[in-house]
């Protein structure tokens, strides 16, 4: 008989994982909470063209997607934030904004699994739509800072790259690239992380680049934003330097500029990024960018609705798993029962049902169902952390008590039925 096993880039979680990523979202979600963000799902399964619209290339090839009974091709989703478009453009007269929505999505992606990378992930969305006022790029980014922050860890452990695509896009062309060449220039500069000096010159060499725009490129990536001239740039660079100095102001009123630095390689490979792009990098450099985003303008028209903007982010539980056990910053994920019912006898064992009922109505209680005696029922309790221990006994049963243990303090006291 084949041993049946789960397929390969997946997870099994049993109460042990499954534990520790609730810990994750509990954090997530309360940090979204915290500014007032509500919480939206999508479906698993939509129309392929979703992303193959304005996802760029790499997501579409690694789409898990098939035909259905009716021939459409169908996608397992490998990212939200064009599902979030599609809902935003259904409804977009009923929507009161600012859109602050937050979701917790399951994902697909068929790519090589490697240390970071799954096939299969948890991501979770952080979107304003609704406005073009780079407060929301502030907002959005301070929430993304805020979680990093909630999981204990400081400036001396992380940090948010920040670029904007209207700026870069015009010291891109201001070295010497022509327009055709634009998107693969912007494609390579965002994987120089990725790739040795030597293998990055070449890749640029292997475009037609030559060497007097290469070396333009070079130094423009290695300078600051206080070296750069507005008056020398086009119009869309203009607007897009001005954003991004309005955006490091909010986000010095906010007081965290301290965790950001500005990176003209970061890119972002979607096409619908349309001005502040971002990412939530370690500070040793050692994984992939714990999470990333930014702005897209155009999305929701794009999807049929009228003009909304939107500013959101994703962030992977795989990559913040190894990062925050790398610091020894995981969160506390032990599963804790309040009370554990311990009847000494099968005699007792109806009265010790109707003990739990009652407890259940504002506690979390475990019964003995297995007919261990009292020394293994304890053992037992200990180890699945129960704070209390219900010990029934007949005696107790009698003068209408029973014997309560602290596990913590070993205290025992009776306690009247009636009180419980």
């Amino acid at each position: 008989m084949t041993k049946a096993q789960g397929l390969k880039g997946t997870r099994d979680f049993y109460p042990k994982e499954m534990n520790e990523l609730n810990a994750i979202f509990n954090i997530w979600k309360a940090a979204a909470r915290r500014f007032n963000y509500s919480e939206f799902d999508g479906p698993m399964l939509e129309p392929a063209e979703l992303w193959t619209l304005k996802s760029g290339s790499e997501i579409p090839e690694q789409m898990y997607s098939f035909k259905d009974k009716s021939n459409k091709e169908i996608a397992v989703r490998p990212e939200l934030t064009p599902t979030l478009a599609r809902m935003v453009a259904a409804k977009q007269k009923e929507l009161q904004k600012p859109i602050k929505w937050f979701s917790i999505a399951r994902c697909w992606r068929y790519e090589a699994p490697q240390s970071g990378r799954l096939r299969e992930f948890f991501q979770l969305n952080v979107d304003c739509l609704g406005t073009e006022s780079m407060k929301a790029d502030a907002e959005v980014i301070a929430t993304a800072v805020e979680i990093m922050k909630s999981f204990n860890c400081t400036e001396n452990d992380f940090y948010v790259r920040l670029n904007n695509r209207k700026l870069i896009t015009a010291l891109i062309l201001g070295a010497g690239v022509k327009k055709a060449s634009l998107k693969d220039v912007s494609r390579i500069l965002d994987k120089k992380d990725k790739l040795s000096e030597k293998d990055f010159m070449l890749a640029l060499k292997d475009l037609g680049l030559k060497q007097d725009v290469i070396d333009n490129l070079i130094a423009m990536l290695n300078s600051e934003i206080s070296s750069i001239k507005p008056d020398k740039l086009d119009e869309d660079g203009k607007k897009g330097y001005n954003e991004l100095m309005e955006l490091i102001g909010y986000l010095n009123a906010y007081g965290i500029f301290k965790y950001c630095k500005i990176d003209f390689t970061i890119m972002r490979g979607f096409d619908y990024y349309t001005s502040t792009v971002f990412e939530v990098f370690d500070k040793s450099g050692e994984f992939r960018a714990i999470a990333g985003g930014g702005r897209y303008d155009d999305l929701v028209k794009d999807f049929g609705g009228e003009k909304c903007p939107g500013v959101g982010y994703g962030m992977g539980d795989v990559v913040l798993s190894l990062f925050l056990k790398k610091l020894n910053k995981f969160p506390e994920s032990k599963q804790e029962v309040d009370y554990y019912i311990a009847p000494v006898n099968e005699d007792v064992m109806k009265q010790a049902i109707d003990i739990a009922g009652k407890l259940r109505k504002n506690a979390d209680v475990e019964i003995d169902i297995t007919g261990k005696n009292l020394k293994k029922q304890f053992d037992y309790a200990n180890s699945i952390n129960a704070k209390k221990i219900v010990i029934v006994g007949e005696k107790d049963l009698k003068e209408n008590k029973v014997t309560i243990r602290d596990m913590k303090t070993g205290k025992e006291e009776k306690v009247n039925l009636n009180s419980l």
